[in-house]
């Protein structure tokens, strides 16, 4: 198993050219587990959908279908922008079908960082729900100062403080740093920050193959993931598979998760590169 900081990954990287925020939150209930899993793995799925070529200007939409237990659960899209200085991307998601029935849900992930070096500059956490108040996570990174600015807001309650994150990246850039990874058949891991927790996510080859979606069928790289919390006990937040193809776009076909109860599978059913 690779250890690898920032500096030491950039060498895996294929150039300035290949992530789920929350997908494996846990909350006090199970109902409320499953809930704000799917809804946090729509977030992560959706921030890594970028094509591996890298233009001056460019932009690309991919939109994904979520189900759980085989019943459809939410859907969401992402929008990506970028040039040859910054990416911009913005996912949102919304609870569907036998979910909705559960809890109406609305989120969105705002990131933008550097297109060169990946080093993150603002991130945003937006989640609305039937359940209570907004919840709301802001970050800016000032890499002079190692300095992360974070601002929350959960119901009524506020927050605003610094901290260093030397080491850590938020859950986009980390998304973006694993995709563009050269070679993907060697295990690794990366750290990330999203304002509330710091996590481990080990990465493992799990092989070649071909995977079926919606889009059809695509030879792909199979990989097992595991989010595992730092500090403490190191409690193991979740698991996945992550299906991408085996192409030049490398786009993320297909992610499966157990959090609580049953599985959750998003899948990839429109691409505009």
């Amino acid at each position: 198993m690779y250890t690898v900081n920032r500096e030491q990954f950039q060498d895996y990287l294929s150039g300035p050219e290949l992530w789920w925020d929350d997908m494996l939150g846990i909350c006090w209930c199970m109902q409320k587990k499953v809930i704000v899993a799917v809804t946090a793995a729509v977030c992560f799925f959706l921030v890594v959908g970028v094509s591996d070529c890298i233009s001056l200007e460019r932009s690309e939409v991919l939109r994904y279908e979520v189900t759980w237990n085989g019943n459809k659960a939410g859907h969401g899209d992402i929008a990506t922008k970028r040039n040859s200085k910054q990416i911009s991307v913005t996912a949102q998601a919304v609870s569907d079908g036998v979910l909705k029935t559960l809890l109406e849900i609305w989120s969105r992930v705002q990131a933008t960082f550097s297109a060169n070096t990946f080093k993150p500059q603002s991130y945003s956490f937006q989640l609305k729900s039937n359940l209570g108040g907004p919840e709301l996570v802001d970050l800016t990174f000032d890499h002079k100062t190692n300095l992360v600015q974070v601002n929350k807001q959960k119901g009524s309650e506020r927050e605003s403080h610094s901290e260093k994150f030397a080491g850590h990246c938020d859950p986009i850039t980390a998304a973006f740093m694993l995709r563009h990874r050269k070679d993907l058949s060697k295990p690794m891991f990366v750290d990330i920050y999203d304002g509330k927790d710091r996590s481990r996510l080990f990465v493992n080859p799990a092989g070649l193959g071909n995977v079926t979606v919606k889009t059809g069928s695509h030879a792909a790289y199979c990989l097992d993931l595991r989010l595992v919390k730092l500090g403490g006990d190191k409690k193991e937040l979740g698991t996945g598979k992550l299906w991408i193809s085996n192409d030049q776009h490398r786009i993320p076909l297909l992610l499966t998760s157990s959090p609580i109860v049953g599985t959750i599978r998003f899948e990839l059913i429109q691409a505009q590169l």
